[in-house]
C-alpha cells in the first residue's frame, strides 16, 4: 500500500501518537534496538517529524550506525508499519526529535499464534536482527544465545541481548542429532526476564521454506 493511500484511509496527523524502533550497531559492536512512543510534530511534503519528551539518558550516544528504521501508528484497530530513513537526530535536555522520510511502502500487522514443544538439549544459536515486522534488505550484526524450544510454530531463546516485539530475526543452528545446519526467520511476540542479566525471547517463524518447517517438525515428533 502506498503513502498517499494510507493517508486516504487513516487518521493522520500532528500531535498524534506514533511508535519508532531503530535498529544498528552500537560503537562497542553489540546490536542496537531503540523503541518508544513519539509524537507527530509535523508533516511535511518530503519529511515526518517526530518527537519524544522525557526525563533521562537517551542512549543515541552508544549509537554507530543505524540499519534500519520502523515508523507505525495506529487508527482504531488497524496497525499500519513502514520502513523509513532517519534523517536528522536532535537532542536537547528532555526532547528527543527525529527526523524521518515519508515510507514508499506501508504494511498492516497480522499476528499468528501456534504450538510450542520443548527442547531439553542445550543447544547454542546465532543471530542477527533482519528487519521489523518484514525483512529488510540489511542485517544487523551477529549475537548469541541459547536455544530452549522448538516446533513448526516458532522457538523461544536466551540472551544477554535486550530485544522486543516485533523485530524480525535470523536465527542459525544445529539441532540435536541432526547434522546439518538451519537457518530460519522469526518474528518477536514475547520477551521476559530470564535472570539479571538475560531475556526469554519467544518467536514465530516468518519468511521459511516449508522443507525447513518440514524438518523441524520431524525433529520434534522424533526428540
Amino acid at each position: 500500500m502506498d503513502w498517499n493511500k494510507v493517508l486516504e484511509l487513516a487518521s493522520f496527523s500532528p500531535n498524534q501518537d506514533c511508535h519508532i524502533i531503530i535498529v544498528g550497531e552500537s560503537k562497542d559492536g553489540q546490536p542496537f534496538c531503540f523503541e518508544d512512543n513519539f509524537t507527530i510534530d509535523k508533516i511535511s511534503e518530503d519529511s515526518i517529524t517526530v518527537c519524544l519528551e522525557q526525563l533521562g539518558v537517551y542512549p543515541f550516544d552508544k549509537l554507530d550506525h543505524v540499519s534500519f528504521v520502523e515508523f507505525s501508528f495506529k487508527d482504531g484497530a488497524i496497525l499500519y508499519y513502514a520502513y523509513v530513513d532517519l534523517m536528522g537526530l536532535e537532542l536537547k535536555k528532555t526532547i528527543c526529535s527525529l527526523t524521518l522520510s515519508l515510507p514508499e511502502e506501508v504494511f498492516q500487522h497480522q499476528n499468528r499464534r501456534h504450538p510450542r514443544a520443548k527442547l531439553t538439549l542445550r543447544t547454542p544459536i546465532t543471530l542477527r536482527v533482519a528487519g521489523i515486522r518484514s525483512l529488510s534488505a540489511q542485517k544487523g550484526v551477529a549475537f548469541t544465545g541459547q536455544l530452549l524450544d522448538i516446533s513448526v510454530g516458532g522457538l523461544s531463546f536466551v540472551t544477554s541481548n535486550r530485544l522486543f516485539f516485533p523485530l524480525i530475526l535470523e536465527f542459525s543452528f544445529i539441532l540435536p542429532n541432526v547434522s546439518q545446519p538451519m537457518t530460519v526467520y522469526g518474528e518477536i511476540i514475547r520477551v521476559t526476564y530470564f535472570s539479571n542479566d538475560s531475556y526469554r525471547v519467544a518467536a514465530e517463524f516468518r519468511h521459511t521454506p516449508d522443507s525447513i518447517l518440514q524438518e523441524i517438525d520431524a525433529f520434534c515428533s522424533n526428540y
